[in-house]
């Protein structure tokens, strides 16, 4: 897995929004999703439901974000 890749989505989760978390680490959104996707790829599960005005955390990526929040 991608430890990197980890860090970007705990960020994407912690600031609510690809716009927030790419503003925060200086990084265009569409490099985030991209890397989320990726790391989603990996994992071999969703981890975000999105829609045009909203993110939200699948039940799998709920899990993942608990388990590495203490990591980061």
């Amino acid at each position: 897995m991608d430890y990197h890749n980890s860090y970007l989505f705990v960020k994407v989760v912690s600031r609510g929004s690809y716009t927030d978390a790419a503003q925060e680490l200086s990084v265009p959104a569409s490099t985030l999703s991209r890397r989320i996707q990726q790391l989603e790829q990996q994992l071999g599960y969703q981890l975000l439901y999105r829609s045009a005005r909203k993110l939200s955390l699948s039940e799998a990526g709920a899990r993942f974000y608990h388990r590495r929040l203490p990591l980061y």
